[in-house]
């Protein structure tokens, strides 16, 4: 994996992946952080540096998609509410069970499927996923799990967190005009028991134009090794497949570290 090395946190409207599923964006003037998972996890080492040191990390909302380790380092989160206690959390349903003790109630917003949340100029909403939820032996399935659009006046940006593939893709493409999907493409070995929760190449590349999306940028990959496949065989099955095929959208792999700008615009649609 190629790693771009920053200082601090870009300025203005971006996306940076910091690898795995973790996105930082820069909307409406805020920093926004989807699954922050900044170091190794319990059991499953970081094989990739992070690109930006932890303390010029900051963020204004914080999106978490669902409870697995992988997406919610509570480390990670906690570690960001202390630099801004004013952060705002959004999560699925349930989540309050992780968090309270550490966040106001009034800053934590839970939502199902489906419903959404302005904060500032951000139109958020927790759109399905075919995955689950466990953190514990205890809690299975006790917190919802599921993905964010997030729009503005010009921008309409989806993370599908945890997922197989599923006609929740061509709903979601229905209700919304996505320009930038970011989905999965790591995490699918053994077939057999990984095709009923993740999405290999192929499938993200479905998944995208089930989507009606303009751009695919692969994640969850390469970070961590929560699988049978290599760290480098999702993206270079991705890269083979969007060689030799032609696709009705663009694809851009980038780079841990690497700050993708925002280039096109769409009308705002609310679902």
């Amino acid at each position: 994996m190629i790693t771009h090395h920053l200082d601090k946190l870009p300025e203005g409207e971006y996306t940076l992946w910091l690898g795995h599923a973790t996105l930082w964006i820069g909307l409406e003037n805020k920093h926004i952080a989807i699954d922050p998972v900044l170091d190794s996890i319990p059991l499953f080492k970081r094989f990739t540096e992070l690109p930006i040191p932890q303390e010029q990390l900051h963020a204004d909302v914080i999106l978490l998609t669902h409870a697995h380790y992988d997406h919610f380092d509570k480390p990670s989160v906690l570690s960001l509410l202390k630099k801004n206690p004013e952060s705002i959390i959004v999560a699925p349903v349930g989540f309050w069970r992780y968090l309270k003790g550490h966040i106001s109630r009034d800053k934590c917003f839970e939502l199902e499927w489906w419903e959404s949340v302005m904060i500032g100029g951000l139109f958020i909403t927790l759109t399905p996923s075919k995955h689950w939820s466990k953190r514990t032996p205890f809690d299975t399935n006790k917190a919802l799990w599921g993905g964010y659009v997030i729009q503005n006046n010009e921008q309409c940006i989806y993370h599908s967190g945890d997922t197989a593939i599923g006609d929740h893709f061509k709903e979601i493409g229905e209700r919304f005009e996505i320009n930038e999907a970011f989905l999965p493409i790591g995490a699918y070995r053994p077939e057999e028991i990984m095709k009923h929760n993740h999405t290999n190449p192929p499938e993200a590349l479905e998944a995208c134009e089930l989507l009606g999306a303009k751009i695919l940028i692969p994640i969850h990959y390469g970070t961590f090794r929560l699988s049978d496949e290599p760290l480098d065989e999702p993206l270079e099955w991705f890269n083979a497949l969007t060689s030799e095929n032609t696709y009705p959208f663009e694809t851009i792999a980038l780079g841990i570290g690497e700050v993708y700008r925002f280039s096109k615009t769409s009308t705002f649609k609310s679902i």
